[in-house]
């Protein structure tokens, strides 16, 4: 009796002692999963051993986190799961799917204003070039005006020179077609199902042994009998299946406790998702109200800026001409002044004396020493206002160019497109309001239904406990020879039998969901890079966050805010710098220092010619009689000298011809006949008559008259000159810094309101927090969840094997239990009481 009750107090004591431990880490993850371990930390006194306990339960869950990852990467390794096997399996399943639609995918020409023809930016259809397609459907499809359709899973896009379009599997060169594709995606499935098929074979060999040892047992008295042997059973073996029965029992416990790790790597991972979702749509709200404000700005700030810049740029028009204008001026002024003779178009006759300047024509001609000076002085002038002004200028121009084109001639269109922006900001604002709101509402449900939900995870392990405990009960009451209550070990293994159905059966499931949602994981990983496969167009704002992007483009406000993001580039000048003229004023002082003087001209000479003519105008010979005196104050109107009236046909040398034509016969020139001074001229042949010679000698008059007037004039019209470019380089020079000044009020206007706003809504518009929201759900349910999901069912089939034994111990437990007593094995067809016959009578 003595070996009994101890083998039934270690079997309660141990089987309780593990329970007991079971439960107190379940109790400790489970405080532990409720609070961050600074918190736990903070709420304890320092160097406490519970603290120590939660520290390395931590560790150990972490542990168990590094177990569940190592076994994961192990499947996907068996499977083959590489980069490109899961890129494989995602043009599989595009496919797949497009082959599921084939009808409309297949489709290639549409009408031209349907929404999915396919165009460039011109709104032009785009179509095969080069030679005209043999096809004859592509030629009348492009006779009646048919668009191509846009790519889509079954069309690829044309490329520049494509002769015919490419089809993305269906064509012979396709780097994977459907025949491809199908047995992709059935390699990928085999390998699922290599996982899956053991739990589900075990499952159904675990029902038809059930069904099969209860016939068996019940009908044919087979399987292990009703009854005991009658010839009884040694202490070995009636422990031996108690030994196993504990041992693999062991095994459940401890698996099962191991559970509970994973279990609450589940349930924390729900926690994360809840958390990291919540915290993504609050930090998503926070950040459309950051975009949305400064397009408010934009939108609110835009027309009275535009108005600002019309009323500062009005009146600046000048600013086109930019130097060249003025540069103009002063090179047509060098240009009139460049080489001048006086009078204009005469040539100095070099093989003359200089101190008459005679010109080839033997008439005076001056030439304007001075004027070569003022070419030379232009010349500067002009290259120095190019230098130093004109690239301001050009700058001012352009920003002036850049000020109309960029804000003010699409002020509406800026002012529409923020606009209806705004207001999908409101609704997303809306929207992520609301749908906030639901997620903390079903983390609400989560958590008041958490604990229910981790009992139904653990919920088969305790039944395999369950088991345990009910066939533990059994055996101590068997090994107490209390027969009748040891018969709940025959409730224990038909409940076992169930309970190895129902766990292979679901152990095949969880890792199924497990294997499933870590393929997920992986597949969506690689969409990371490029989200355009599951997402489509619309990928676009999901690749800017997840690449670091501004979300501009994606907005299409590039173009309409181009003016706030160097699209308007305003100008550092120094003024003084820029308009500082020095060549310029250099020239006007020596313009200004031009007189009368400055030119070759003699008063005397301009005398001695109207005496010498003046003797041949006055004479007193017998037939040649003249009375008339010229001066040299009338010379270009000498019919004033004579007291007579202007006639409109008249020059000064056909009226002197013309009045001298009467004295011809009387003044031939023969001075011993008296008539009059002998005379010879030059210009007509000699001899000559009195009025040809009196011509002659007066256009000497006109001319060096000429001179002296044009001298006046020239000087009178370099002065006039001279001052307009002044005048007009001050206004200039006025203009330019009153217009910069007011570019100036523009940029700081800008700078201060719509340069700023703009501003704000692009450092806005980077949106990270997407992905790094992303990467905590991603690691939530992929780091965690999913390997602690593969190890809910690999520890499911673990423990439905460690089951087997068990139930095959309470098998054979229950009927050697039930045995009368130990003894030896006895002979067959010998009775207990024959042994004890023979004992009496040796005594």
């Amino acid at each position: 009796m003595s070996y009994k009750f101890l083998l039934a107090f270690l079997l309660v004591t141990g089987t309780f002692g593990m329970v007991q431990a079971a439960f107190e880490v379940n109790s400790i993850l489970r405080r532990l999963d409720k609070m961050t371990l600074t918190a736990a930390a903070s709420a304890l006194r320092p160097f406490r051993r519970l603290d120590e306990i939660a520290v390395e339960e931590v560790r150990a869950a972490a542990r168990a986190s590094g177990v569940g990852a190592y076994f994961s990467r192990a499947i996907k390794q068996v499977r083959g799961g590489t980069d490109e096997f899961y890129g494989d399996v995602i043009t599989a399943a595009k496919i797949a799917l497009c082959e599921h639609g084939l009808g409309k995918n297949s489709i290639r020409f549409v009408n031209s204003a349907a929404d999915n023809a396919y165009k460039n930016s011109d709104g032009d259809c785009v179509r095969l070039l080069g030679s005209p397609p043999v096809d004859e459907e592509v030629v009348r499809a492009y006779d009646q005006g048919q668009c191509e359709i846009m790519p889509n899973c079954y069309w690829a896009p044309i490329e520049d020179g494509d002769t015919r379009r490419a089809r993305v599997y269906a064509d012979p060169d396709s780097t994977m077609n459907k025949e491809n594709a199908a047995t992709t995606l059935k390699n990928w499935l085999v390998g699922v199902i290599g996982f899956v098929a053991p739990g589900v074979i075990l499952g159904v060999l675990s029902l038809f042994t059930m069904l099969f040892f209860l016939f068996c047992r019940c009908c044919c008295n087979r399987c292990g009998g009703r009854h005991p042997r009658k010839e009884g059973y040694t202490r070995a073996q009636k422990y031996v299946p108690v030994l196993l029965f504990l041992i693999f029992s062991m095994g459940v416990f401890v698996i099962s406790t191991a559970a509970l790790l994973y279990r609450n790597s589940i349930l924390g991972s729900v926690d994360e998702i809840f958390s990291a979702t919540s915290g993504l749509l609050e930090n998503g709200s926070d950040w459309v109200v950051s975009i949305r404000d400064p397009l408010e700005n934009i939108r609110d700030k835009v027309n009275s800026s535009v108005d600002l810049v019309i009323r500062e740029l009005n009146g600046s028009d000048f600013i086109e001409a930019g130097v060249y204008g003025l540069i103009g001026r002063l090179r047509a002024f060098g240009e009139y002044s460049a080489n001048r003779t006086l009078p204009d178009g005469c040539s100095v006759d070099t093989d003359q004396s200089k101190a008459k300047y005679v010109g080839t024509n033997g008439n005076i001609c001056l030439p304007c020493d001075v004027c070569t000076t003022i070419s030379t002085e232009i010349d500067a002038a002009s290259d120095e206002i190019e230098a130093k002004a004109d690239p301001g200028v050009q700058q001012l121009i352009t920003v002036r160019s850049q000020l109309d084109d960029k804000l003010v001639n699409v002020a509406d269109s800026v002012r529409e497109a923020v606009n209806s922006k705004v207001l999908v900001a409101d609704d997303l604002i809306a929207t992520l309001g609301v749908t906030h709101s639901k997620i903390n509402h079903y983390d609400g449900i989560f958590q008041s239904y958490r604990d229910a939900l981790g009992v139904e995870i653990m919920k088969l392990f305790y039944f395999a406990g369950g088991v345990i405990m009910v066939g533990t009960a059994g055996i101590l009451f068997g090994l107490l020879r209390m027969k009748l209550l040891a018969n709940l070990i025959h409730v224990a293994y038909f409940v076992g039998f169930i309970v190895l159905v129902i766990i292979f059966i679901l152990s095949a499931v969880v890792l199924a969901l497990g294997i499933v949602l870590g393929d997920s994981c992986e597949v969506t990983l690689l969409f990371t890079a490029n989200w355009t496969v599951p997402l489509g167009d619309s990928a676009r704002a999901v690749d800017a966050c997840f690449q670091n992007e501004s979300l501009l483009d994606v907005f299409n406000l590039s173009s309409q805010l181009s003016f706030a993001r160097g699209g308007i580039h305003f100008p550092t000048l120094d003024v003084n710098s820029m308009l500082d003229f020095s060549a310029l004023d250099d020239f006007s002082a020596t313009i200004a220092a031009t007189k009368e003087t400055t030119f070759e001209f003699s008063e005397a000479y301009f005398e001695e010619v109207v005496a010498f003519v003046n003797t041949y105008a006055l004479q007193n010979a017998k037939y040649c009689k003249l009375n008339d005196k010229y001066t040299t104050e009338n010379v270009l109107q000498p019919w004033l000298d004579n007291e007579e009236e202007e006639t409109s046909s008249d020059t000064p040398v056909a009226y002197i011809t013309k009045r001298y034509e009467s004295f011809n016969d009387d003044c031939p020139g023969v001075p011993d006949l008296d008539y009059g001074q002998p005379f010879v001229c030059t210009s007509h042949s000699n001899p000559c008559d009195f009025s040809e010679f009196m011509g002659e000698q007066f256009s000497v008059l006109v001319n060096i008259a000429s001179i002296k007037s044009s001298v006046v004039d020239f000087v009178d019209l370099l002065q006039r000159n001279v001052t307009d470019v002044v005048e007009f380089t001050h206004e200039f020079k006025t203009n330019v810094t009153n217009l910069l000044g007011r570019i100036e009020n523009i940029k700081d206007n800008l700078e201060s309101s719509l340069i700023k706003y703009v501003s704000d809504f692009e450092k806005a518009t980077y949106c990270t927090f997407i992905a790094d929201g992303f990467f905590s759900i991603y690691d939530a349910i992929c780091v965690h969840m999913a390997p602690s999901i593969s190890m809910i069912g690999l520890m499911l089939l673990a423990v439905g094997i460690l089951l087997v034994p068990v139930n095959i111990s309470l098998i054979i437990g229950v009927k050697r239990l039930n045995a009368r007593r130990f003894g030896p094995v006895l002979p067959g067809g010998t009775k207990p009481t024959d042994v004890k016959l023979a004992k009496f009578s040796k005594n």
